[in-house]
């Protein structure tokens, strides 16, 4: 399979890097190359073609919809459509592209969580699409500052509790997407 690197080594180098990038340089004025660059700095280096195929520049990339990455792109996975949709949202936030009522849309969908109850995080991911795992987290106990701390591999490992029949490739889509929210929490200042 290759030396294939995590969701979450991609997300991590992804913001190590975007600020300083995203103060270099506009997001409206990128090129088709320049979404290219961004594509794989979030670690979905799979779909450059389909976004240099679709022609998406900087101005098309910040007004791109779930549904437009899905049927028009032809982005196969829900979970990588919106792990595009969360770094659309932080790119937009970092770059000030944001009106206050997106910007208040966006810190709800992906709020900080230190010090959330168990219950709490139970909420969040039944609401960003991760429901079938809430009950594995829950009762184990989990609350906002030890899913932080967790590893993608302990991510993994609560996950397939829950899940011991869903199919693998699901399972691990669906943990690199919350490793991915993860990361972008744990960069975010509150």
């Amino acid at each position: 399979a290759g030396t294939k690197l995590s969701m979450r080594a991609c997300v991590r180098l992804l913001l190590l890097t975007s600020s300083a990038s995203a103060a270099e340089t506009d997001p409206r004025e990128w090129t088709t190359a320049d979404v290219g660059g961004w594509v794989a700095r979030v670690g979905l280096h799979e779909y450059r073609g389909a976004f240099g195929e679709g022609l998406v520049d900087g101005r098309r990339l910040l007004g791109l919809t779930l549904h437009e990455l899905e049927h028009e792109l032809l982005i196969p996975s829900a979970e990588h459509r919106m792990v595009i949709e969360m770094e659309l949202g932080e790119l937009k936030l970092r770059n000030g592209l944001l009106s206050t009522a997106e910007r208040a849309r966006h810190r709800k969908a992906h709020p900080c969580i230190e010090g959330w109850s168990a219950k709490e995080v139970r909420k969040l991911l039944e609401a960003t699409g991760l429901g079938r795992f809430a009950a594995a987290f829950f009762s184990r106990g989990v609350g906002g500052d030890e899913l932080l701390r967790m590893s993608g591999d302990e991510l993994r490992a609560v996950m397939a509790e829950q899940a011991s029949r869903e199919e693998a490739s699901a399972r691990e889509a669906a943990a690199q997407l919350l490793a991915a929210q993860l990361e972008m929490l744990r960069a975010r200042e509150c």
